[in-house]
């Protein structure tokens, strides 16, 4: 149990404090999931072995009962202060969508060609509502007009990224935990991490449609950023965006992310491995004797 929290703790906050999650996206959400799974195994494998083993566990741990019996009590409290925060929030969410289809209904002209819905707009505009039938994409006339037509293929791309892969379901998810931990600067910055990694995801499925200097180009353009430069202010995540873009050929290809995706695999299967271990261990004890 003590091990599962740990794991989740570690992993939050190498994911948040970290700068090598902008060269690896998609290996840093696997990571953190990766922990998130983890910390549910040890939870469900602590309350099993509660309930199913406790006049064991009361005979050879009287002094230490009552701090495992609160650890787990706690654990789940924390997991339903976040399923709470997740249903309230998925609730609000798809309210919030059902409005502004409404609105898409009235004010945007869909096209089919484009399957996405236009909006008047004379500023650079796009952006995904999730719902029936997939979601729309949306984007300004703008877009259309002062825009390269791979560029426009990119933006549409890494929207429809976002409604193909339920992009919407992880940020809720991420919004519910950062709900339940304390109002802190650590919260905050995990939010802000998390949200920027799922737009890099989604640039590396646009990448891979239309190319990755069409898909940096047009980020550029819709961040209002001319510099030709992406290394240019890095601490920026739409600079980092870019330069992630223009320095791989393929999304999290590298030895960072190749590392990254071995780390998290570990990580998600040690409650388990070591579980089994002890059952293992138990069954080689009972057998012997």
């Amino acid at each position: 149990m003590l091990l599962s929290i740990l794991l989740l703790a570690g992993v939050s906050a190498v994911v948040t404090h970290t700068k090598w999650p902008y060269r690896a996206p998609c290996a840093a959400l696997c990571l953190w999931l990766a922990g998130c799974v983890a910390a549910l195994t040890g939870l469900l494998t602590a309350s099993y072995a509660m309930v199913v083993h406790f006049e064991e566990i009361a005979q050879h741990q009287i002094l230490l009962l009552p701090v495992d019996v609160t650890a787990v009590l706690v654990a789940w409290g924390f997991a339903g202060r976040v399923l709470s925060a997740y249903v309230r929030i998925h609730r609000k969410g798809r309210k919030r969508r059902q409005r502004h289809l409404q609105l898409l209904t009235l004010f945007g002209k869909s096209v089919h060609d484009l399957q996405a819905v236009i909006l008047p707009s004379r500023q650079p505009l796009a952006y995904s509502v999730p719902g029936p039938d997939g979601g729309h994409a949306v984007i300004s006339d703008c877009v259309l007009a002062e825009f390269t037509r791979e560029e426009v293929d990119s933006v549409l791309a890494h929207e429809k990224a976002h409604l193909r892969q339920r992009h919407h379901l992880l940020t809720q998810f991420s919004d519910a935990w950062c709900a339940v931990l304390p109002k802190h600067s650590f919260a905050v910055r995990f939010a802000e991490r998390f949200h920027g990694l799922i737009e890099m995801r989604a640039d590396c499925a646009a990448s891979v449609r239309c190319g990755r200097r069409a898909t940096a180009s047009a980020l550029a353009r819709m961040a209002y950023d001319k510099s030709p430069d992406a290394e240019a202010d890095f601490g920026c995540p739409v600079a980092a965006r870019r330069r992630h873009l223009l320095t791989n050929d393929r999304c999290c290809t590298s030895l960072t992310a190749s590392t990254v995706f071995c780390v998290a695999c570990a990580v998600a299967v040690t409650p388990a491995a070591l579980t089994a271990a002890g059952v293992l261990a138990a069954a080689c004890a009972w057998m012997c004797h």
